[in-house]
């Protein structure tokens, strides 16, 4: 594997370093796009081989199009050449018809976005016959039923490549889709994706940034409202080195995560003060490129901090990464713009209560970002009780998906509190109510691993790197507990244990947990290689004990910070 940093050199911190970076990050995929569906690899997916191989096509449109002018003209032709016969019925390489809820409903998207930023090379060069076929498909798309979450953007998004190319099309439908967008809307710039859904990264990297994007082409400024007040909430999930704290599903979809910063750019939306947008932004793709998240090819690879298929959803596939490339939607925005001319500004250390969110954000004073959580898991997502239902989320320390097999080990209980009969096999915290959260950053979240066990859990954080845990359990039966402080690299760990604490720390980050009722034992653990976002292996500081029937009282405080 390899990083940006090594394939591709320093990043430039300017509009144009930017764009090249677009460039360098997009030409590995048409590249091996332009070669057909044929040679694209086959990996873990619910959708058919083409789909996938659409994607790959498709997605580096996201960071061409804002790109375009420091395009080279090769990578240009092979798109519009490439993208031409994927629409063609009569092509080999033809994608398929879209039908009802399907992933080519997804990449309309990036395709009508395109067309509406830089028709010039994805339009004008077509043959009639090819323009043809684009325009049918694109209008096939347009009409096409769609998931009831954030896909209700892809038919606005195609329609604006529709009029660009001076295609018709029927202006009710897309009208539908946006008044229903707008009765997701839970107030303080948030959204549910879907009746009762989650609140997660779909919101600055979907809801927002497609209606900034929305806005710029049309006027329509029904969406800009809650996108600036919801930005205002977003910074507190950023770590002041720049990572965004990883919750919820589509990770690997990865500097995604930073795209709501280049939108407000884009539609010239000054929610936050522009250093502290362009802050965010140009720290947040710095953190990402010394990851080792490249194959040698320089494709993006599927996983977060490492190639890992095991940590993503069932839909995620080796073309699905690119829509990492929406990060450079601030493209758009001209270089005299304040988002690219303005020095950075650094952010602070805040506590920030979001109850829409469903979450408590709080930044440290060594600038590390915790997550204190009241969501509850995503049961149609594969590893959906980790990337939801954990108790707490890290920007330092990540967090570990559980595996099947028996033992803590493979629970990987970090920012968690497991229960087993057997000491074998372990449940965690699934089903449950959102919480409460109190103006003062308190969480409480009652969960119930069993039908007779109820347990009611407090979180609390402070700037000072800590957050205590309170559990109140009220259980019938006999059960072995097991809770998890922060993970750490296992190489080079050093190792300080006492009866009712523990601290590790490696490669800098340091991890400690500490019993503050006396009745469990701290131990530490190797939880399963390949488990964890950041690191393939790792170490976890755990407190274990056993509970009779009856009412119980675990008291844990956990840090995560520097060496």
């Amino acid at each position: 594997m390899t990083t940006p940093l090594r394939a591709f050199g320093p990043l430039d911190q300017t509009r144009a370093g930017w764009q090249a970076a677009a460039v360098a990050i997009s030409r590995p995929a048409v590249e091996l796009a332009a070669r057909g569906p044929d040679e694209m690899p086959v990996t873990m997916s619910n959708h058919s081989h083409e789909e996938n191989w659409f994607e790959l096509l498709t997605r580096p449109l996201w960071g061409l199009a804002p790109a375009k002018d420091a395009v080279p003209e090769d990578l240009w032709a092979a798109l519009a050449a490439t993208l031409a016969r994927a629409l063609d019925p009569g092509d080999p390489w033809y994608v398929g018809d879209v039908g009802a809820r399907n992933q080519r409903c997804v990449e309309s998207a990036a395709v009508g976005r395109g067309l509406a930023t830089a028709p010039e090379h994805l339009w004008d060069p077509l043959s009639p016959k090819a323009k043809d076929h684009v325009a049918a498909w694109l209008s096939q798309a347009y009409a096409t039923e769609v998931i009831d979450s954030n896909w209700r953007f892809f038919p606005v998004l195609a329609g604006h490549g529709l009029d660009r190319i001076g295609a018709p099309r029927d202006r009710s439908i897309a009208d539908a889709h946006l008044k229903r967008l707008g009765e997701f809307y839970l107030g303080d710039g948030v959204f549910e994706d879907g009746p009762g859904n989650r609140v997660d990264y779909y919101n600055p990297f979907a809801f927002h940034t497609y209606g900034l994007l929305h806005y710029r082409t049309s006027g329509d400024d029904r969406f800009v409202e809650p996108a600036a007040a919801f930005a205002k909430r977003f910074r507190s999930w950023f770590a002041a080195d720049g990572a965004a704290v990883p919750y919820g599903r589509s990770l690997g979809y990865r500097f995604a995560q930073g795209s709501l910063w280049g939108a407000l750019a884009a539609a010239d939306v000054e929610a936050v003060p522009w250093a502290e947008a362009a802050g965010f932004s140009r720290r947040h793709l710095e953190w990402w490129w010394d990851k080792p998240i490249l194959s040698p090819e320089r494709r993006l690879t599927v996983g977060y901090g490492y190639p890992n298929d095991a940590l993503v959803e069932q839909y995620l596939t080796a073309g699905s990464p690119w829509w990492a490339a929406k990060v450079f939607t601030g493209l758009l925005a001209g270089a005299d713009h304040p988002f690219w001319t303005f020095e950075s500004a650094l952010p602070g250390p805040v506590v920030e209560p979001h109850p829409q969110a469903r979450a408590v954000h709080v930044r440290d004073a060594g600038g590390h970002v915790t997550r204190l959580n009241g969501q509850a898991w995503r049961a149609m997502m594969r590893g959906g009780k980790d990337t939801y239902g954990r108790l707490a989320y890290s920007t330092l320390a990540g967090f570990s998906h559980a595996v099947d097999g028996p033992g803590l080990e493979a629970a990987a209980p970090d920012g968690a509190l497991v229960f087993s009969e057997d000491g074998r096999h372990w449940r965690g915290r699934e089903d449950s109510d959102d919480g409460a959260i109190g103006e003062d950053g308190v969480l409480t979240v009652v969960w119930r691993p069993w039908d007779d066990v109820t347990v009611t859990t407090t979180l609390e954080a402070g700037t000072d790197g800590w957050h205590a845990r309170t559990h109140v359990i009220d259980t019938e039966r006999t059960l072995h507990t097991g809770e998890g402080g922060w993970c750490v690299p296992r190489q080079g760990c050093e190792t300080a244990v006492a009866a009712d604490r523990i601290a590790v720390v490696a490669q800098g980050v340091r991890s400690e947990i500490i019993d503050d009722g006396g009745n469990r034992a701290a131990r530490l653990i190797d939880p399963m290689p390949g488990t964890h976002l950041y690191w393939p292996a790792t170490r976890l500081p755990v407190l274990t004990g056993v509970i009779e029937p009856g009412r119980h009282v675990y008291r844990a405080r956990i840090f995560a910070g520097r060496d």
